[in-house]
């Protein structure tokens, strides 16, 4: 049975400046949430110090976070009921007075509450998103549009780390919320007035009963799922220890931490370029096997990175480049798994994401105690290539079912 290939659909996207507008202000509002997830990588060690808690304790919410990521599929009936644009404007909502609440009472249940609400919200405004631009971009341009919106991602890194280093140097570890929470209010608004409906929410029941309906019929939603998994494993399993290794190894400051993370966003950013433009002329499945490959294998060699600064963030420049590209490549691809369950696609992809991050974060933790970055990189480089063995296996555009 072949698969649909990357013909040209008779209507295509245009790229003019409302559209680009509108992808302006959705890749802003995921900038913002991104910022709030990831900021607490590199900087857990000062969260810790400003609330005079164990750093254990961040990782304890980000374990919790993680873990209530799994909610996804559960809340993928959202969107088609209520609409992408009323989800997606309500979900900033919640996420600018979450974050606000943080600076107006500083302590360790707002940052957690903020830490864990934006976790929940971003499986909700991901999937609402991604199936929006599913909807109105053929697949020949999605990965270009998609990748456009994944720029947030890097985004978080290359302009949110500095900025929150900076913040928490000179104001206290509250100060990045002040302007995530007031950037969420002012993005809901320009979201709503700026993004016209894809078309009207359905009405019909779509909850847990037809998720698991859709995912019995279609398997291949579970390939797709176990995927998106093992990869985040194989990254969580690194990143939840990676702002505690460079502190320790390398003596970095706030400041030269958060530099040295926006070099991560500039690779990110790469990979996400290189992603938009590779896999809509490549095709997705080549590209995202070679680079999750690659990743694999750069894995096993940031411990022998660890001699200077210089060698070690080459290291990690390739491999978050590398690994951009194995999970913004592959978002178009599961857009096209099952057209007709794209939110639940979607919705499962983003629970298993979560499921991915919650196991990382519990290992890495465990695994950096006891065997240092040598375990934990070992472990991320095998489940990448799991990841990997599962898409090439499974993951086909169009099939509804994995075929044997």
């Amino acid at each position: 049975m072949t698969a649909p290939q990357e013909a040209a659909p008779t209507t295509a996207w245009a790229w003019d400046a409302r559209r680009l507008a509108q992808l302006g202000v959705l890749t802003f509002a995921r900038f913002l949430q991104n910022t709030l997830l990831r900021m607490v990588y590199p900087f857990a060690p000062a969260f810790a110090r400003g609330l005079g808690v164990p750093v254990a304790t961040i990782y304890l919410i980000v374990s919790l976070r993680n873990l209530l990521g799994l909610s996804s599929p559960l809340l993928a009936h959202l969107p088609e009921r209520h609409g992408r644009r009323v989800v997606m404007s309500l979900t900033l909502l919640i996420f600018g007075v979450a974050s606000l609440l943080v600076v107006g009472l500083p302590v360790v249940w707002t940052l957690g509450l903020a830490i864990i609400v934006a976790g929940v919200l971003k499986v909700i405004f991901d999937p609402a998103m991604q199936s929006y631009l599913g909807d109105v971009v053929p697949y020949h341009q999605r990965g270009k549009a998609l990748s456009v919106t994944e720029f947030a991602w890097s985004g978080a890194f290359l302009v949110g780390a500095p900025l929150t280093g900076w913040l928490i140097a000179n104001q206290g570890w509250p100060a990045p919320f002040l302007w995530l929470g007031v950037g969420g209010l002012v993005a809901a608004i320009f979201l709503w007035r700026v993004l016209p409906p894809a078309g009207k929410p359905r009405g019909r029941a779509v909850g847990a009963a037809n998720t698991w309906q859709a995912l019995r019929q279609h398997p291949v939603i579970w390939a797709a799922a176990l995927y998106m998994m093992l990869a985040l494993v194989a990254q969580e399993t690194l990143f939840i220890v990676y702002g505690d290794w460079m502190e320790s190894t390398f003596s970095l400051s706030l400041t030269s931490l958060g530099l040295a993370t926006t070099l991560i966003g500039l690779a990110e950013m790469g990979g996400e370029a290189t992603a938009g433009w590779s896999v809509d002329r490549f095709g997705k499945r080549p590209v995202v096997i070679l680079c999750g490959l690659l990743n694999a294998a750069i894995f096993l060699i940031i411990p022998l990175s660890t001699g200077s600064l210089v060698s070690a963030m080459t290291v990690m420049i390739a491999l978050f480049f590398t690994f951009e590209i194995a999970i913004v490549g592959a978002i178009p691809l599961l857009t096209e798994l099952v057209p007709s369950e794209r939110v639940v696609v979607m919705s499962m992809g983003l629970g298993a994401m979560a499921a991915g991050r919650t196991i990382g974060s519990i290992i890495g933790p465990f695994v950096w105690a006891r065997a240092g970055m040598t375990g934990n990189s070992a472990i991320s480089a095998v489940m990448m290539l799991l990841a990997v063995l599962v898409l090439a296996r499974w993951l086909r555009e169009g099939k509804e079912a994995i075929h044997e």
